[in-house]
């Protein structure tokens, strides 16, 4: 048995740092440092090292290493007592969580250091028995748990005042296993851990060489690094790459498909799901669960994805006019509406109203993500910076197509968007965003100016004022309040409803005395998320279907080929297989479409699954639960309500008798139904237009009342009730 008690170990304070998230471009790297220095001559008083190595026997477990049965080991056991986990436990318990994580991670970086100076030990020993090192096993992933069992008696770790618990965890706590594997080429020494095997992608100490990247993308080629740690989607998302990921790189969408040409990534669980045998062989990878392990040659196929936005401005006065007409011309705003989904913006001549011109474009932060949830998640990780640069650049491109072939004056940008996504614009925290009990840093109206917002990149855009909507809460945001201006609900006698039928699920009813909001998680189902061969409203997307025995009638937008399935197409597509029996009133679908799906266009092989089906079951009820506890808790029944707006360009293609025959609204509500096209937009674009708009706008959002469904025990009965397909 070897046994060693001394090491020659300073503690790295760049690796301490780095451990606590903290770089020297963190206002809190100098407060860290200079309680580290504080804190290590006491640490290295606490620090009791002591290091076990001993041969012995694999008997038992089932490990390879190149094909073969490996039957022998060198086990080790290292720990640096109890002292260090004592003392961290106890500032912790105190309330000094700076030095108790830093306690924690001192432990830690002396752990590593001293299993990397094991090596020349271990190979020495390896060595005198005439053994070659395989390599290194890691529980749990390469052998169980319960090795480090095996390992405690071979080295007689009990002697040295170290004990093991019932779940093969070691006490002290700062202790290791090590397993090598042993076998008879004397030529191979691997007893370092091997990161690139290793499940913890979080682990600070994780060390993986970067590879060469080259992305082809149509006839453009572009070599980028990356690192071995990193998903295939993180690299692209660093290098300003769109890819979309609408289920924020879970690996459940499917969205993020390239092909690898060389070097291809070992096929995921998830990519198994994704793709047959035969695609697993031609290099078909979903980026976000691809580690590229060696330098490797990726063929992205460029999907421009532009969604079709309908044009409803038909206030008295307006037209759209050529640019040419403008150039020459004096004053004009900008409306923006920022959704979750898509930017639309539009020119306004001032003070007539007339729309100049409107640009569309994907909101690139879908590569974060469809839904809000996904994109605090991904600022709370660290992320913010990227987003908030993503979401200035979308603006910036559209604020240059709108004006690029001009010399007219901007006078000032209207912005609404909902509270998430303004966050995110002004590079707010979101932590609060995301956990109970939900508080927004900011809802009031904010002014700002060009420069200020873009910084950097606002050289060469003019300067002029920004107004950003208020908001009412955090999942009512300022697009709701927009609407609500745009739909006078102000001025109001009789009660209406607004519903937005996006990711977030708003919506508000009431009149000029009094307004109730809610938002319910109704996902992105309605936009195409999370449905299997789901895209947005692009050129090309089933939005619309008929079904009339064996015939299939797709409608597609533009009437292009086929390219996948909208919001809704979703809902056309279920109403109809509900009208054919081909799904049960339980949104069970019958075979044989259960398990192939059923088939909606031959060309581009669109189906729809039994998975879309739940989703959009889903979304329909919490919509519909939503909406019925909103009138119960204003006090009034759908009867009462004159006007049922749907917002968003989902409401102008909606097929309103279907959305009803599916139990997404009340059927005696079916008359009231109206599509309101992008109030946010409309709102917008009013408060360039009226001079009394803020005030007015500052007395809906304080009028406005949130209406917390998710802990409201009516919304849940009425969630259930309406999750069946009955009605239809």
């Amino acid at each position: 048995m070897e046994k060693r008690t001394e090491f020659n170990i300073e503690i790295s304070k760049e690796s301490v740092c780095a451990f606590l998230d903290v770089g020297k471009d963190s206002p809190m790297y100098e407060e860290v440092l200079e309680e580290l220095e504080e804190m290590l001559p006491e640490a290295y008083e606490k620090i009791k090292p002591v290091a076990l190595l001993e041969f012995g026997d694999l008997e038992g477990y089932l490990v390879e290493a190149d094909g073969k049965p490996v039957r022998e080991a060198l086990y080790g056991v290292l720990s640096i007592g109890r002292e260090m986990g004592e003392w961290s436990a106890r500032l912790f318990a105190e309330g000094d969580y700076l030095k108790g994580m830093l306690a924690d991670a001192i432990a830690d970086d002396y752990l590593f250091q001293m299993d990397t100076q094991q090596t020349e030990t271990v190979v020495r020993l390896c060595r005198e028995q005439g053994k070659g090192i395989a390599g290194r096993a890691e529980a749990p992933q390469d052998i169980p748990m319960s090795i480090q069992k095996k390992a405690y008696d071979t080295t007689q770790a009990e002697k040295e005042g170290i004990g093991i618990r019932e779940s093969y965890m070691f006490d002290p706590v700062k202790t290791v296993c090590q397993v090598y594997l042993l076998d008879g080429n004397v030529k191979r020494y691997h007893p370092e851990h091997d990161c690139s095997r290793c499940d913890n992608l979080t682990c600070k100490h994780r060390n993986l060489p970067a590879v060469q990247v080259t992305l082809r993308t149509g006839e453009e080629e572009r070599s980028i690094r990356a690192g071995k740690s990193e998903s295939l989607l993180h690299t692209f998302q660093e290098h300003d790459i769109y890819l979309p990921a609408v289920c924020a790189g879970k690996g459940t969408c499917g969205k993020c498909k390239v092909r690898f040409l060389e070097g291809a990534a070992e096929p995921s669980r998830e990519d198994e799901k994704f793709f047959t045998v035969k695609e697993l062989a031609e290099g078909w990878r979903l980026a976000c669960k691809a580690y590229p392990q060696k330098d490797c040659i990726v063929l992205m196929e460029q999907k421009e994805e532009r969604f079709y936005v309908p044009i409803d401005r038909d206030e008295k006065g307006t037209h759209r006019k050529p640019l040419k007409e403008w150039e020459q011309e004096g004053l004009y705003g900008i409306a923006a509406d920022i959704g979750t989904t898509t930017i639309t913006m539009e020119l306004v001549e001032l003070p007539g109203g007339r729309a100049v011109d409107v640009y569309t474009a994907i909101n690139r932060q879908r590569a974060y993500g469809a839904d809000v949830i996904s994109r605090i998640e991904a600022s709370n990780s660290g992320r913010g910076e990227e987003l908030k640069r993503s979401i200035l650049s979308d603006l910036e491109n559209g604020i240059r197509a709108l004006t690029e072939n001009s010399q007219g004056k901007i006078s000032r940008m209207v912005i609404s968007a909902n509270t998430t996504m303004v966050h995110l614009l002004m590079g707010y925290s979101c932590e609060t965003l995301g956990v109970y009990p939900f508080v927004p840093v900011n809802l009031q109206t904010i002014h700002t100016t060009v420069r200020e917002l873009f910084g950097d990149a606002s050289g060469e855009i003019q300067e002029f004022e920004i107004m950003i909507y208020p908001g009412i809460s955090t999942y009512v945001g300022g697009d709701i309040t927009a609407g609500l201006f745009a739909l006078e609900f102000g001025s109001r006698e009789k009660p209406s409803l607004l519903i937005d039928l996006g990711t977030n699920g708003e919506m508000a009813v009431g009149n000029r005395e009094r307004i109730l909001t809610a938002s319910t998680a109704a996902g992105p189902a309605f936009e195409g998320g999370n449905i299997v061969c789901g895209t947005g409203s692009v050129p090309g997307a089933v939005c619309g279907l008929t079904i009339e025995g064996e015939d299939v009638y797709p409608e597609t937008i533009g009437s292009a080929r086929p390219s996948g399935i909208c919001g809704t197409g979703v809902v056309a597509a279920v109403y109809e297989l509900l009208k054919e029996e081909a799904v049960d009133e339980t949104g069970r679908m019958e075979e044989p479409w259960f398990e192939e799906g059923f088939l909606i266009a031959r060309e581009g092989n669109i189906r729809f699954y039994q998975k879309d089906v739940r989703e959009i079951q889903l979304a329909k009820s919490a919509v519909r639960a939503g909406m019925e506890t909103l009138l119960l808790k204003y006090g009034i029944t759908c009867d009462e309500v004159e006007h049922i707006y749907i917002a968003g360009g989902f409401g102008c293609q909606m097929d309103i008798h279907k959305a009803v025959g599916i139990g997404l609204f009340p059927p005696e509500c079916e008359g009231k139904i109206e599509a309101a096209g992008n109030t946010s937009l409309k709102g917008a674009v009013r408060y360039l237009l009226d001079p009394l708009a803020e005030g007015e706008i500052k007395r809906i959002a304080k009028t406005a009342e949130e209406v917390s469904l998710s802990d409201s025990k009516e919304f849940q009965e009425f969630y259930m009730e309406y999750l069946s397909f009955g009605e239809a």
